[in-house]
């Protein structure tokens, strides 16, 4: 990488991910702080070049801007690095049971805890029982289970269960009027529970594993060619390319709500889906050997950022 790459993103995208997250009108509002989180690993951890590192730098900045009052600081306390472990320790309620709201609690507490370690001076009582509270919150909700499914022999297992469901649609790829499963929090959702075991977080990463598979276990549709003509495939490539960041239409939809009627992705794709989703797949098709299931997943998963027409989670 060439020392822009390195230094484009500075660890005040960490703060500010932080704060937006802490600072969220209910949990859902987190996405837009996690959204910073991802973006800001997203280049830090990949070999990207200069030109793609500065159109997502540009986003994320379009994102400080229209969100402002929500990455404004919080007011000052003495830290307590100490603290930090109050944010793991507050996600067993919300993984206890089963799936509740596609696996956020764990992705936001698994991403928060890193960014949190790399900026230990933001562990400030305020802040982290903000963090803890999204958690709690999702804890409420009914869970869903998955019955009768066998348990994951580890965390490598449950990372290819996640390619091996996204494969088993292949059929669907390249015909948007066909709705898909929930594929952008599955992937998240690996991600999260993988990145808590790398944390040394392991029990608690294995307790998370019965709600992934509920999150997981969704049978592919059958495809009729003729009502599902097929249109243009995408590749990661073509996301993690400078025209892709630099397209004028794409930047146009990231900053205006989404409208069923005329911006189908809308911000629901600035709102950290896109940032989080390439995080999270940059590091679990490490871990996966077949690189024709890599080149097949991510034309399925990724369709869903390229044509808009293309609805699901």
């Amino acid at each position: 990488m060439t020392p822009l790459d390195k230094n484009a993103l500075s660890d005040s995208y960490l703060v500010k991910g932080l704060t937006g997250m802490a600072k969220a009108k209910g949990w859902f509002g987190a996405h837009w702080g996690a959204c910073v989180l991802a973006g800001y690993y997203l280049c830090k951890e990949n070999n990207l070049n200069e030109e793609t590192v500065i159109g997502i730098k540009k986003q994320l900045d379009n994102i400080l801007i229209l969100r402002e009052s929500q990455f404004t600081p919080l007011p000052k306390e003495p830290a307590n690095k100490t603290l930090i472990e109050e944010v793991p320790k507050a996600l067993f309620p919300a993984i206890q049971g089963g799936l509740r709201e596609h696996g956020h609690a764990v992705i936001f507490a698994s991403l928060s805890t890193k960014a949190l370690r790399d900026v230990p001076h933001m562990a400030q009582p305020t802040l982290i029982n903000r963090l803890t509270g999204l958690s709690h919150a999702i804890a409420k909700k009914t869970p869903e289970k998955s019955e009768g499914q066998v348990p994951y022999t580890g965390t490598q297992a449950m990372i290819e269960a996640t390619l091996d469901i996204i494969a088993r649609f292949k059929d669907v790829l390249g015909r948007p009027s066909i709705k898909r499963p929930n594929f952008t929090h599955m992937v998240t959702h690996t991600d999260a529970l993988m990145n808590l075991e790398m944390m040394g977080y392991r029990d608690l990463a294995k307790a998370g594993h019965a709600g992934h598979r509920a999150h997981i276990n969704i049978p592919p549709p059958e495809v009729d060619s003729k009502r599902h003509p097929k249109v243009h495939l995408v590749t990661l490539e073509d996301v993690m390319n400078k025209s892709y960041w630099e397209n004028e239409e794409n930047v146009a939809r990231w900053n205006t709500p989404m409208d069923s009627a005329s911006n189908l992705n809308g911000d629901w794709v600035a709102a950290g889906h896109l940032f989080k989703v390439l995080y999270s797949y940059h590091r679990l098709i490490k871990r996966i050997k077949d690189k024709e299931k890599i080149r097949l997943c991510s034309m399925i998963l990724l369709e869903r950022y390229i044509n808009p027409d293309v609805q699901g989670g």
